[in-house]
């Protein structure tokens, strides 16, 4: 571009003459024009000001992040905008009671399972106690049976002795 060209633009108060400030801000001015718009920025406030206000903008500017240019603009339909497999076990549209009931059951097990896991175990001494306590209760109730046994079949005996000895008793007279 000439420098004709770049000071010719649209006038921003219509008092002063036409030097492109952005260009000047930007460094694209020849050396001519460049020098031109340094001379009327040192005599004139107003263009003083546009010049602050073109630097201020090109600075706000320079502080945001640079972003690539999407190639093309999705659209609704477009495989994008589909929830994950993870986001529709969520959603409550996928919620029904038979779901949830399963939940509730699947929890309930792996909390009874971690609570059976985290019970301590009996020390060696304990279980020893426990055997010798179930051993002797074992043997004493087999001693009762036992004892009962020998009671019945010592009164079926004497059952048996007494009627002998009546029916001898009988013969005799």
């Amino acid at each position: 571009m000439s420098s004709n060209s770049k000071l010719t633009g649209s006038n921003f108060d219509g008092t002063c003459s036409n030097i492109d400030w952005k260009g000047y801000a930007l460094g694209e001015l020849d050396g001519n024009a460049r020098s031109q718009a340094e001379a009327h920025a040192a005599t004139c406030t107003a263009c003083r000001e546009e010049l602050a206000a073109t630097r201020l903008t090109l600075d706000a500017l320079s502080t945001l992040r640079e972003e690539e240019v999407p190639r093309r603009i999705a659209f609704v339909s477009d495989k994008v905008f589909e929830p994950r497999w993870w986001q529709s076990l969520f959603s409550p549209r996928s919620w029904n009671p038979a779901v949830a009931a399963a939940c509730v059951i699947a929890a309930a097990i792996l909390v009874h399972g971690f609570v059976g896991f985290a019970r301590s175990s009996p020390s060696p001494a304990d279980i020893q106690a426990q055997v010798n306590q179930a051993v002797t209760k074992a043997v004493s109730d087999s001693e009762q049976r036992q004892n009962k046994q020998l009671e019945d079949v010592l009164d079926y005996i004497q059952k048996q002795n007494r009627q002998i000895y009546k029916s001898s008793a009988f013969v005799r007279q």
